[in-house]
């Protein structure tokens, strides 16, 4: 079977790598070693452990961005990772307000800040869920 790892090797050397999505020469969506993704399946095992890898590397990027962020409680921490996923950090980071209050442990006051924002009427129960995580915190939940 020494023929397949060959076959590997000469595939990858044609082929080339790419990282992240370019079109083939067809037009067709590819990643990796040409690797067509138009119709690929995921199974959730595998994607949870993307995710998990995608949320360490934005946990750091925000413990970089943010002073506070790192002496947070989990809860504030899980929120802003949420937040951060759904809005990248640059959307995460106008919400000024938010911020602060989260910041200065202003819990309630947080809570019901970042239900004021097209954000919120846009992703409804999300936002719901994140404003009641934290809305515990104040009482010491």
């Amino acid at each position: 079977m020494s023929y397949l790892n060959d076959a590997v090797e000469l595939v990858s050397q044609h082929e080339g790598f790419r990282s992240k999505p370019y079109h083939c020469t067809e037009g067709y969506l590819t990643i990796g070693y040409g690797k067509r993704v138009d119709y690929i399946e995921v199974d959730k095992e595998t994607a949870k452990k993307w995710l998990k890898k995608e949320l360490k590397e934005l946990d750091k990027r925000l413990q970089h961005t943010f002073d506070w962020y790192f002496n947070s409680p989990d809860g504030v921490k899980e929120v802003v990772i949420d937040m951060c996923y759904n809005l990248g950090v640059s959307g995460f980071s106008k919400f000024k307000k938010t911020i602060y209050l989260l910041e200065t442990e202003q819990y309630e006051e947080a809570s019901e800040e970042m239900l004021d924002s097209k954000w919120a009427r846009q992703v409804k129960t999300r936002a719901l869920n994140n404003s009641l995580i934290i809305k515990k915190l104040e009482k010491g939940e």
